[in-house]
């Protein structure tokens, strides 16, 4: 056998071992999807550089290795995607109640500074807020105009200093604080 001969079979098996090692790291890596991918399709490549020659049944193992890694790291690609919308909806939501937290806070300390009177609507401000831009006194809330009503609380409990601030979320149902 010659030195040539020796030395391409101890690189091909050099390859399948990068393969089958690449191949193992991109399962590994697949929730880091760009990562996973960049190493799958590098097993991919040299398990094919080398699947004919010394060390096949590695090769053959990285590609196998390398291709689960990038169907892993392209699946959770699309998992992200179709999820991040509804995550994204559900942290505005999370903003708006708690704008209508900040609101009733401001209810209070209004109602501790004026001897147990009410506020109204113009009386609220919305400029700390990060979804609720305007507050009504009246009609229907919206997702960024809160209702603030006086006299009744969120159960619809009617009494002079009852009150509720109502939000519009954007699956259709309303929050509503109060007294």
């Amino acid at each position: 056998m010659s030195e040539s001969h020796k030395t391409e079979q101890t690189e091909s098996q050099g390859l399948a071992i990068a393969s089958l090692v690449l191949g193992i790291l991109a399962i590994i890596t697949c929730l880091v999807w760009y990562i996973g991918i960049v190493l799958g399709a590098l097993a991919i490549i040299f398990g094919a550089a080398s699947v004919k020659k010394r060390g096949r049944k590695k090769a053959i193992a990285g590609i196998v290795t390398g291709s689960v890694g990038v169907v892993l790291s392209l699946l959770i690609v699309w998992v992200v995607q179709a999820a991040f919308p509804s995550l994204q909806q559900s942290q505005r939501d999370t903003a708006r109640k708690n704008d209508v937290s900040v609101l009733t806070t401001d209810v209070t300390s209004f109602m501790t500074e004026n001897r147990g009177q009410l506020p109204s609507a113009s009386d609220l401000s919305t400029s700390s807020l990060a979804q609720v831009t305007s507050v009504s006194g009246g009609g229907e809330p919206t997702a960024e105009t809160a209702v603030f009503k006086t006299g009744t609380n969120c159960d619809g409990v009617s009494s002079a200093r009852n009150y509720a601030i109502t939000v519009l979320l954007e699956n259709g149902s309303e929050y509503c604080l109060g007294s």
